[in-house]
């Protein structure tokens, strides 16, 4: 599936570890770039002039809960997920330390966030690689392996993407990433969520439903 346009994909870690990110130009690979910076992440990603940005970060906090109703969808059919509690929880615990980091990433690049609805510009959505993967193998049965083969193998054989430049787990994921926002571009796409605390995206599969 290819969408002849450039789309971006961003995997998320802590301060130390920073941002790995993937550019597919028609739904294959392109290029990749890491920093521990989210400024320059941006500036590297937003050069491109992407129809679309994914990335592995939630994109808003819980309102008023433990969790939000993206993650809890996503559990409901079947996928995990890091639940994302309030901003006021997040900031008593340092594993959550990632997800201040995806917040400072969504800020520099400026874009607007997927709300829910369509517009011809160019916007950030929020996606998980789990539940990438997941949603391209809807229907079958996911391959066997350690987790870096397994979405190897996603990539290859759902995605007919080339692996090679992609060194590590991070690129891997950020790879998955940008292929969801393939399909994103290309509308594509679920939503699980709701406007008040964000959408998760992911492939469309006849096989998943919200």
């Amino acid at each position: 599936m290819t969408s002849h346009k450039t789309t971006i994909g961003i995997d998320v870690g802590g301060v130390k570890k920073g941002f790995h990110a993937v550019a597919n130009r028609n739904g294959l690979y392109l290029e990749k770039f890491h920093s521990i910076h989210s400024d320059e992440i941006a500036a590297w990603a937003l050069s491109h002039n992407p129809s679309a940005i994914a990335i592995d970060a939630p994109s808003m906090f819980s309102l008023k809960s433990e969790s939000r109703k993206a993650e809890r969808d996503l559990v409901s059919n079947g996928m995990r997920c890091f639940y994302t509690p309030t901003r006021a929880l997040a900031a008593k615990s340092r594993f959550y330390d990632w997800v201040f980091n995806g917040e400072l990433l969504y800020q520099k690049l400026g874009l607007p966030i997927f709300m829910g609805e369509e517009n011809k510009e160019t916007c950030v959505v929020e996606t998980f690689p789990h539940a990438v993967q997941m949603s391209l193998w809807a229907g079958d049965s996911n391959p066997v392996g350690n987790k870096r083969s397994i979405r190897e193998s996603t990539l290859a054989l759902k995605a007919n993407y080339d692996t090679s430049q992609l060194s590590n787990i991070d690129f891997i994921d950020a790879a998955l990433c940008a292929v969801s926002a393939d399909y994103f571009a290309n509308h594509q796409y679920i939503a699980y969520g709701c406007k008040t605390e964000g959408y998760i995206i992911l492939p469309k599969s006849p096989s998943i439903t919200t």
